[in-house]
């Protein structure tokens, strides 16, 4: 089968509780100064208890799902009752599934996410630690892969869509995970020469650039634009996010929008911007950047008003509309 897009990494099912009497501390030992703390050997009530299903690979094929593209993704789960329920989302969403790697020795990624005066702490269960399984057919007939964080192993799998890249004309969007960050961006040269978008966060941009000072925005989009991705774009939390084509700089501001929960705002701002540039026929232009960080804001600030990482997630139809907002603007300067 032809996909428009085909999503590797993870997915999960995550549960999302409120507890009632836990509490928030002062903790010097802590970067951020808070811990969380409980009684030790007491029942701890829940306020809320939510079941959704998550996982990058899972998330970014939902929300291109929802755009209208013919989506499937790269994923191992067990045959658990998590597994279960991830399968059971993606065919409600009419994600195809015939890509995922499913056995008993394997186990499906699991969390619980704590909401603790609306701040997040997220208990994670990797069950896949080897990613190489991961490794995309050579035969794969896609017009796009995006590649989500992925863990040890990556390398096998970073080859193949490198080749698939050089070789079959497939188009790639990348957002290293944590290993990738700190094996650097020169060690990752033959990728980042096939990648058409670098999605990456500030802190982790000035990390995998391998700067020894904290930069400006500027210099950290475009040392990573040396490294040959067509367009590198920066999210910044608060701040908005950037985008850098090696011509023009664009920045938007964040969208006011009450969070609820901030898991898969990464996810779905990658959606939507990727989303977009995959509607250009021919090269990308600077007008598609401009919607394409609309349609990632837009994207993003409706997920992060919802419990989970898939309820917000937008229709082409509503991020056209929203897009067209006068009060949504994108600054180009060079």
């Amino acid at each position: 089968m032809k996909y428009d897009i085909v999503t590797i990494g993870d997915a999960s099912e995550d549960i999302f509780v409120q507890p009632r009497d836990m509490k928030v501390i002062k903790d010097s030992k802590m970067l951020s100064g808070k811990a969380a703390s409980f009684e030790l050997g007491e029942k701890i009530l829940l306020e809320d208890v939510q079941y959704e299903v998550g996982g990058s690979a899972c998330n970014t094929s939902v929300a291109f799902r929802r755009q209208g593209y013919n989506s499937s993704l790269v994923v191992a789960i067990g045959q658990d009752t998590p597994g279960k329920k991830v399968l059971e989302r993606l065919g409600e969403e009419s994600v195809s599934t015939e890509l995922i790697l499913q056995d008993q020795s394997y186990k499906t990624n699991f969390s619980i996410v704590f909401n603790i005066d609306d701040e997040r702490t997220i208990f994670v269960y990797h069950g896949l630690k080897d990613y190489s399984c991961l490794v995309p057919n050579k035969s794969l007939s896609t017009k796009w892969v995006y590649l989500a964080p992925i863990g040890q192993g990556d390398e096998d799998v970073i080859d193949r869509v490198s080749v698939l890249a050089a070789e079959k004309n497939v188009r790639v969007g990348w957002n290293p995970g944590v290993i990738q960050i700190e094996k650097k961006a020169q060690h990752y040269r033959q990728m980042l020469k096939c990648l058409n978008i670098l999605f990456i966060n500030r802190e982790e941009g000035i990390r995998f650039a391998n700067f020894p000072v904290k930069p400006q925005i500027k210099d950290i989009v475009k040392v990573l634009h040396g490294y040959g991705p067509k367009i590198v774009v920066l999210t910044d939390g608060k701040n908005g996010a950037y985008a850098y084509d090696g011509q023009s700089h664009y920045h938007i501001e964040a969208v006011n929008q009450q969070r609820v929960d901030a898991t898969g705002a990464g996810d779905s701002f990658a959606a939507g911007f990727m989303g977009r540039i995959m509607q250009d026929i021919a090269e990308t232009n600077q007008d598609s950047i401009v919607d394409a960080l609309k349609w990632g804001a837009l994207n993003s600030t409706s997920v992060v008003g919802y419990i989970g990482a898939q309820k917000g997630l937008l229709t082409k139809e509503a991020l056209i509309e929203g897009s067209m907002n006068p009060d949504i603007r994108v600054e180009i300067y060079n």
